[in-house]
């Protein structure tokens, strides 16, 4: 199947923990993808487009809701 990756790179750090590396992210996307159906009818994925993508939430995996999640800037 083929990956659909943020088209952003956005990147994120916890004020609270400090954590930069495992985030909880709740996003919208529109794609457009590339189906192909087997004679025998199973699905392959072989390429896919992020047409749009909006960024809903995003908390610490350690923290949670309680953690202050912000965008790192120049990243």
């Amino acid at each position: 199947m083929a990956d659909v990756t943020s088209s952003t790179g956005r990147r994120y750090r916890c004020t609270s923990c400090g954590n930069l590396t495992r985030f909880d992210v709740t996003a919208t996307r529109r794609t457009r993808s590339f189906h192909h159906y087997t004679v025998g009818g199973e699905l392959t994925v072989e390429r896919a487009e992020l047409l749009a993508e909006d960024v809903e939430s995003v908390e610490c995996t350690w923290c949670g809701p309680t953690g202050n999640v912000q965008p790192l800037t120049g990243a």
